[in-house]
């Protein structure tokens, strides 16, 4: 019987969780077409509806709102159930409300079931990379980790596509009912599956279930030279196991994230990583697309398709991103993708103006041209490398907890600058923009100046960047490798990891 490597079971587990980010990247995108579908708009009487405008803002304000509970409510129900059981949970919470989204007969119904999809994918988009952080080896984690956005922005192409060929289907209700019924499938998938796959075993220690933890390794994450080796992978376990008693040792409260300064770093970095992914403009770029194409001079049609191709260069960056981050590291790529995001949106902002006062469709190209640029520069370098920065620089008790508190950071940020940006577009123009360019710029000085490295460091050596003590006990590989073992014991005078 030909069984599969363990590298090769690695990935296959990492690509089934992906279901959630497909669920987070086309449940937040649908919503662009959505909004632009004749049917919907008429069966909803948004053309005649005073408070319109009003009503819009909710779908998108209570999803955001949703999303953000969502992740917080990851503090508890990753730790306390697992992470499978929370998956599942967030897996339910986006089925029920894309299902009851598609079968909605009034404007309250659809609004309330934004804001139940919001809570599931909410969950789903902080509790994938955190599993997925946790059975990745150092070496790939950027890599593994990296499909999550890649995965989301695969699930905004495909919402913006579906939008577009649905644009053109004239039975009523279908032109709408059908792509958001479309966005419960991936969920399903995540629901039926997720409790086939092992618990993360760093979970599992966490809750003093050594064995299952340990077979669970063994399944998923040996990282020995010979992952055939028992003894190899047995001493990478007692390494981890030990600085993973030595963490629970040192929990504390959850006050600490914010008292204990090692911890209180974790929740700024990630916290901002988070917020500052969406402060290049992205999101506002890809919910308001067809608005800001129709103010270049552009019709409804050319509208969905620009907006679409703009989105499908999103899944191909990330790609590329999750490819190179390992080699080039955390730090470094967020700075380049800062500073081409800034270049994309000053060049943004001249376009823009020079068409407002000359209407030249030369210069409405070239501001597509930046806006692409923008979604480049975005994609290759900042999208998943924020999501993998994020999971990993927390200790494993409280890895879910500061996961949680990181992904707030991206919806506070989508909650802000969506709601903000339909008024500010009308009102400043492109001088909204200038807002994005700011945010960006100051990050990237952040960025370089208190951001550290944590590339293929363990997660439990990634403590030591944090200031924390590290310890390993004795049955490490120092002990069973003499040259090792007296080097370390010349320069550190004792055995320590």
């Amino acid at each position: 019987m030909v069984t599969a490597s363990p590298k090769t079971t690695q990935i296959l587990i990492i690509l089934f969780v992906t279901f959630g980010s497909l669920t987070y990247g086309y449940s937040s995108s649908i919503i662009g077409t959505t909004l632009g579908q004749p049917s919907f708009i008429a069966y909803f009487e948004l053309a005649s509806r005073k408070n319109a405008t009003q009503l819009e803002g909710a779908i998108n304000g209570l999803f955001q709102a949703g999303g953000l509970i969502g992740a917080l409510s990851c503090t508890q129900t990753a730790d306390i159930l697992g992470r499978r059981k929370a998956l599942f949970i967030g897996a339910i919470f986006a089925l029920i409300g894309g299902a009851l989204q598609a079968g909605s007969v009034n404007i309250a119904m659809y609004i309330a079931m934004r804001f139940i999809t919001g809570l599931g994918v909410g969950q789903l988009v902080t509790l994938v990379p955190l599993y997925q952080s946790e059975i990745a080896p150092p070496k790939i984690r950027g890599l593994l980790v990296g499909t999550h956005g890649v995965i989301i922005c695969l699930g905004y192409a495909l919402a913006a596509w579906i939008g577009v060929g649905f644009y053109f289907v004239n039975a009523s209700g279908a032109q709408w009912r059908i792509p958001l019924a479309i966005q419960c499938v991936p969920p399903l998938f995540l629901a039926l599956g997720v409790m086939f796959i092992p618990e993360s075993p760093r979970w599992l220690l966490a809750q003093e279930r050594v064995e299952e933890a340990y077979e669970s390794w063994v399944s998923t994450k040996a990282e020995a030279a010979d992952p055939n080796d028992e003894f190899a992978v047995r001493d990478e376990f007692n390494i981890l196991h030990a600085q993973l008693l030595h963490e629970i040792q040192n929990a504390g409260s959850f006050k600490d994230f914010f008292t204990q300064p090692s911890l209180r770093k974790r929740c700024v970095v990630g916290w901002l990583v988070m917020f500052a992914g969406q402060g290049t403009a992205t999101q506002v770029i890809n919910n308001f697309g067809p608005l800001l194409y129709s103010r270049l001079g552009f019709g409804t049609v050319q509208q969905l398709v620009i907006t679409a191709g703009w989105v499908t260069v999103c899944p191909v960056g990330n790609w590329i991103n999750a490819m190179v981050l390992d080699r080039f590291g955390r730090t470094r790529m967020l700075m380049f993708g800062f500073a081409g995001c800034v270049v994309a949106l000053i060049g943004e902002c001249i376009t823009v103006s020079i068409f407002q006062r000359t209407g030249d469709p030369k210069v409405a190209s070239a501001a597509v041209f930046f806006l692409f640029l923008h979604i480049g520069c975005f994609s290759t370098s900042v999208d998943a490398t924020s999501y993998v920065y994020a999971s990993e620089i927390f200790p494993t008790p409280r890895r879910a907890k500061g996961l949680s508190i990181s992904i707030s950071g991206l919806f506070t940020a989508t909650l802000i600058f969506l709601q903000a940006a339909p008024t500010a577009f009308e009102n400043i123009g492109w001088k909204y923009y200038l807002v994005f360019v700011i945010v960006t710029s100051i990050m990237f000085f952040v960025v370089w100046g208190i951001f550290p490295e944590t590339n293929k460091c363990s997660l439990e050596d990634i403590a030591e960047v944090f200031g924390d003590e590290v310890e390993h006990p004795l049955g490490t590989k120092e002990e069973f490798d003499p040259a090792e073992k007296a080097a370390h014991e010349y320069n550190e005078g004792s055995v320590k990891g």
